[in-house]
């Protein structure tokens, strides 16, 4: 699995080089090609089992997680293909969780804080949607994949469970931007929305791979800044 993981990053790896190292001429004269900083607040990361019937004898609550606000930053490239867009780059996100652990039959009692920072590369086709009604905010709606390398912190207090993580993970990400204000030479000032789900990065007692929940996933939003 993360050998496959390794390969599709490699590969949308490969495609951001192909397209940001299009001949300069040709990009400056068509346009065709645009880059954006992004800057905003998420919440989301490790995605943990809530089903305590997966475990035998666990009580329902031995084991809860909490998620609190992150920040996430990135510099993007789109490029225009007929009248949509195909969106590549690369993201930084912190994730900031906390999962208790209150399981007396299995002597796991404690608090572990979760520091999860991730670089991430999207690659997605972007549908530009009411393109006759409203052209200049350029509204489009987005859907691909999305390469994740992980990197963990733990603060643990009392007898924790081992856990694992997994370097590299991936999965589906979908979104929405608008840019509702353009100045006057040319630059545009927008809004995103991005959700994803993916594959697991964390393992623990409570969140093995044989169940059906642990994984990952976020929701990310905040400014977006589009150079002319």
């Amino acid at each position: 699995m993360i050998k496959n993981l390794r390969n599709k990053i490699q590969i949308w790896a490969a495609i951001i080089l192909i397209v940001s190292c299009a001949p300069v001429e040709q990009t400056s004269k068509s346009k065709h090609l645009k880059i954006s900083v992004l800057a905003g607040t998420n919440f989301g990361g490790i995605t943990e089992n809530t089903d305590m019937a997966v475990l035998a004898d666990t009580q329902v609550d031995a084991y809860t997680g909490a998620t609190n606000a992150g920040l996430n930053v990135g510099v993007h490239l789109n490029y225009a293909v007929k009248n949509n867009q195909i969106e590549t780059g690369i993201d930084y996100l912190y994730s900031n969780q906390i999962f208790s652990y209150s399981d007396v039959g299995n002597n796991f009692i404690g608090d572990r804080k979760l520091m999860l920072s991730q670089m991430m590369i999207p690659l997605s086709y972007n549908f530009v949607l009411f393109k006759n009604s409203l052209p200049k905010s350029d509204v489009q709606l987005k859907l691909g994949l999305l390469g994740q390398l992980n990197f963990l912190t733990t603060d643990d207090t009392g007898n924790l469970p081992d856990f694992s993580l997994n370097r590299f993970s991936g999965g589906l990400v979908f979104g929405i931007s608008a840019f509702p204000v353009k100045f006057e030479n040319g630059d545009k000032l927008g809004l995103y929305f991005d959700g994803y789900r993916g594959s697991q990065i964390y393992a623990d007692y409570y969140n093995q791979s044989s169940f059906e929940m642990p994984g990952s996933s976020f929701i990310k939003f905040g400014l977006k800044y589009q150079f002319n």
